[in-house]
């Protein structure tokens, strides 16, 4: 008796705009890992934002071309792991070492540090993407739950971009020896791993950051595009200072959101770790939702 072939859902064609966006997007982290490899950091940072451009327009372009669904969504998480959790994190690895190494005297605590940053960008899309895939969850949102996984990157690039210009300005050494077995690093590198440990936890966060990237796409006023046109001629004057101060300054404008709203909610007598969001959502954990499992599609395109 002839047994009937059971049919099978294939992926049989591909988005051409989006996927090749998405493709540029880890193209760029790689080569910005390999960058790295050869202590090219100022260009090596430079791909990291060059991947944010890419990941930037895949999911519009997607969208536009009613090309959108669960397989680019899918490609870009994967590629976002790379572009903004392994390439930021090789890149300062390699800033503060100098030189090749992994668990030699005084590199297991940076060791440490670098695998920490991709792991918990992994748990930022992760957690992104199943939110973000429930029913009445989908579409745009005014803004970001912990922030996104580019802009993190985008902090530590901005910093390596700004040592390659003006390193020898950062000479000055603060010997920690007895504590992490590091050898006497200046102030900036032992900056730099305190801004690679702050992004790794707030990216992980519920701290709101605000969706920049909508505001790209829609309608702005005339002031608004006045200013842009402004920041664009400091973007050409002073490229490396002010990709610090932009990228910077949206971490800042975050944490300091957080703190007045968690001290709002202190002089309420409520607790300042959460918000109205949190009170009012329901934990999907462990894939049950309203005593019911949870099944769904695909991750929707974000971070």
């Amino acid at each position: 008796m002839k047994v009937p072939v059971r049919g099978l859902k294939r992926l049989k064609t591909l988005p051409v705009a989006p996927t090749l966006l998405t493709a540029g997007n880890l193209a760029s982290g790689v080569t910005a890992i390999l960058c790295a490899a050869h202590n090219q950091l100022e260009l090596g940072a430079i791909m990291i934002f060059v991947a944010m451009v890419c990941d930037m327009f895949d999911g519009k372009v997607a969208r536009m071309t009613k090309t959108d669904g669960p397989f680019g969504a899918e490609l870009d998480s994967l590629s976002d792991v790379v572009s903004f959790g392994i390439a930021p994190a090789i890149l300062v690895h390699r800033l503060v070492m100098g030189e090749s190494g992994v668990f030699d005297h005084g590199m297991r605590f940076l060791w440490f540090l670098t695998v920490f940053y991709p792991v918990m960008a992994a748990i930022r899309l992760a957690r992104y993407n199943v939110e973000h895939s429930l029913p009445g969850n989908e579409g745009a949102t005014p803004h970001f739950r912990g922030i996104p996984s580019p802009g993190a990157a985008a902090v530590v690039a901005a910093l390596i971009i700004l040592h390659q210009n003006h390193g020898a300005e950062f000479g000055s050494q603060v010997a920690m020896k007895g504590y992490t077995g590091l050898e006497s690093l200046d102030w900036f590198r032992w900056t730099m791993l305190g801004v690679l440990t702050t992004c790794a936890l707030v990216m992980v966060s519920t701290i709101r950051f605000p969706h920049v990237g909508n505001s790209f796409f829609g309608r702005i006023s005339f002031g608004k595009l006045i200013g842009i046109l402004v920041f664009v001629a400091a973007l050409v004057w002073k490229p490396a200072h002010m990709l610090v101060l932009i990228t910077t300054g949206y971490l800042v404008y975050g944490l300091l959101g957080a703190a007045l709203r968690a001290s709002g909610r202190l002089m309420k007598g409520k607790d300042p770790t959460e918000d109205e969001e949190d009170e009012a959502s329901i934990d999907i954990g462990d894939e049950r939702v309203n005593g019911l499992p949870h099944h769904h599609d695909g991750p929707a395109p974000g971070r």
